[in-house]
């Protein structure tokens, strides 16, 4: 599995669709920095200001984003014709998906961190009071862990778009409204029971409005529930990419499905 995963950080090197991430973050910090500047007679200090980049890229960017570097980088296997040499060797389909699962998961930390040092440096240049250096490593976890709990909640949608060759953007669509939904739970008293959002309890997201506190315990149940779902489908995960064949005298094309034992 080691190998597997340093073999997929040589791969991602090529893969351009990490610079989508990138610039996805930014643009969550810059879009944060304009609604700033719109509310007038408010101090945005540090923790205040990075409130507003968690939240507008929870609800708005980042699950999308996420599921699409997930599934570019696991139909790269189909598009570039590598997938049947690898199930060749001895790696199954399942531990591939698990090694590009992984991953990501450190591809959703080093988004952290670009997001965080983004937003460091939209925050000095635009003259906001209330820099701290504590301050400054309590908003990095927070959105480690916050991108990570959010990766989470999305990865079902990846482990099972996956194993359907050119699917993953229609799970990058849901992804996209699956996160947009976040904002009503949040609205209507279910953000510790959405799985999306039931992250913000757990780093002590706090947005001047809604409880800053929130319940533990139920933040912890969506997440756990998406963890054991994620397990089911990778557990039971195929290649179920479809081959042409030619049969009958006719000569007719026949689309068969074939799913791989492995």
């Amino acid at each position: 599995m080691v190998n597997i995963i340093k073999t997929e950080f040589y791969k991602m090197k090529r893969y351009s669709v990490i610079w989508i991430g990138v610039a996805t973050m930014l643009t969550v910090v810059l879009l944060s920095r304009f609604m700033a500047t719109a509310s007038d007679g408010v101090s945005h200090t540090l923790i205040n200001f990075s409130s507003s980049v968690i939240w507008n890229n929870l609800v708005l960017i980042y699950p999308a984003t996420i599921t699409l570097i997930a599934g570019y980088i696991i139909d790269r296997e189909r598009t570039d014709d590598t997938l049947k040499n690898i199930l060749t060797i001895p790696v199954s389909f399942r531990k591939m998906l698990i090694g590009k699962l992984i991953t990501v998961g450190c591809m959703a930390i080093a988004l952290s961190v670009i997001e965080f040092v983004f937003t460091i440096i939209v925050f000095f240049v635009s003259g906001f009071p209330g820099f701290s250096a504590s301050g400054a490593v309590q908003v990095l976890l927070q959105m480690i862990g916050i991108n990570l709990i959010s990766y989470i909640a999305v990865m079902p949608i990846i482990a099972f778009t996956a194993q359907r060759s050119g699917s993953f953007m229609a799970g990058v669509g849901f992804a996209f409204f699956y996160g947009f939904v976040g904002m009503m739970a949040s609205g209507h008293g279910l953000r510790d029971l959405y799985p999306i959002t039931a992250g913000l309890t757990l780093i002590g997201y706090q947005d001047g409005s809604s409880d800053p506190t929130g319940n533990v315990f139920l933040s912890i149940v969506p997440i756990l529930f998406v963890l054991a779902v994620t397990f089911i489908i990778v557990s039971t995960a195929r290649n179920r990419e479809a081959k042409t064949v030619k049969k009958n005298k006719s000569g007719k094309v026949v689309h068969k499905r074939t799913r791989s034992t492995r």
